[in-house]
């Protein structure tokens, strides 16, 4: 894991991580979730590759299937509920940036987080400074 910082507001980890993107539009129906993969995290967005072209401005639901985040949860529903274990992150985020890939197949596609539950926003957060304090070992 490297974590990256350049001109962006906070820095990256790299993790790679399977994730479902929707795009969200009117009317509402027949949306459809594609497959995904994270590049890298960070507290305010990620990137990810697709075979989708989302535009920048574009709205998606994402619902990330990141391993571990979730037992940073601090609150009483993920210490009764055992489903929580494998509970995936869901945001929603808006594309800020599309890069194309040399395979001319694939897209980089950079967003910043709209929405996402609290409680949730918080235990990310914990797990990358986690993943954080791990690269400086």
């Amino acid at each position: 894991m490297v974590a990256v910082k350049n001109r962006r507001e906070s820095p990256r980890v790299d993790r790679q991580a399977s994730l479902l993107v929707t795009k969200l539009q009117y009317p509402m129906i027949n949306l459809q979730a594609q497959p995904a993969v994270t590049k890298n995290l960070a507290e305010q967005g990620l990137c990810f590759i697709t075979d989708e072209l989302y535009e920048p401005g574009s709205i998606l639901q994402l619902v990330i299937d990141l391993r571990g985040w979730q037992q940073y949860l601090n609150n009483i529903v993920a210490i009764i509920d055992t489903g929580s274990v494998s509970k995936p992150l869901t945001a929603i985020a808006e594309v800020i940036w599309v890069q194309q890939l040399e395979d001319e197949k694939n897209y980089e596609i950079g967003v910043r987080f709209k929405d996402i539950y609290e409680d949730d926003l918080k235990a990310f957060k914990k797990y990358l400074e986690k993943l954080f304090s791990n690269q400086e070992d």
